[in-house]
């Protein structure tokens, strides 16, 4: 999976644990039975998109994208759940999977767990630190306005190190100077130049260090 769409997730979840790339209105939670029934294997994650939604088999086809950047085709059974019967294709929903069964996927229902899948991501790839990530998680979302910026020269794949200058706006009113180095996708170097305003996340009650969040454009 494309470090860019790992960084896109990772905003929706941000902003909303739901909203996590589905657009099937789940109405109720559901139950699910564990992947091939008589084995206890941790599933894994996908990003699937519906191919089609019809055929002998009353199957859905959906092309999957792990989280770890395996690409492949796996079905998902209607009659596993009624609504599947309103997945139509260009869909795009969270999928889970055996990986010894990868055909065989379930939609992905543990919404807690789905975001520590892409936590530990996050991290193994070198795009946030476990410090970074915490504060994106558990700390005070803000904003800052950028007044300075350098680039480090150091990348990873397609994003670039940059040192940030900002003041960061507190909530309760008043704002403070905060220092970060960050990576950032290099499409959105121009989003961190002097006088552009972004994400912050801040401990509360200590402000020396910040987190910033630069979605990729």
């Amino acid at each position: 999976m494309s470090d860019s769409l790992l960084i896109a997730l990772l905003f929706l979840a941000c902003a909303a644990l739901g909203a996590l790339a589905i657009s099937l209105p789940l109405r109720r939670r559901r139950r699910q039975a564990p992947l091939l029934g008589s084995r206890n294997i941790r599933p894994t994650v996908g990003l699937g998109t519906v191919r089609s939604a019809t055929g002998s088999r009353n199957s859905v086809v959906v092309d999957v994208e792990s989280v770890s950047g395996q690409q492949f085709v796996g079905r998902l059974r209607r009659s596993a759940d009624p609504l599947l019967a309103e997945l139509r294709p260009g869909v795009v929903l969270l999928v889970e999977f055996d990986p010894d069964e990868r055909e065989q996927l379930s939609l992905a229902d543990d919404i807690a767990a789905v975001r520590a899948e892409f936590d530990r991501m996050l991290i193994g790839k070198g795009l946030l630190t476990n410090g970074q990530l915490d504060l994106i998680r558990h700390g005070v979302r803000s904003s800052g306005v950028v007044t300075g910026m350098r680039t480090t020269g150091t990348q990873r794949e397609d994003h670039r190190e940059v040192e940030l200058d900002l003041m960061v706006r507190r909530p309760g009113g008043g704002q403070f100077p905060a220092h970060e180095r960050t990576l950032v996708p290099a499409s959105s170097l121009t989003d961190v130049r002097p006088g552009c305003v972004i994400d912050a996340y801040y401990r509360r009650g200590d402000e020396s260090v910040v987190a910033v969040c630069v979605p990729p454009c």
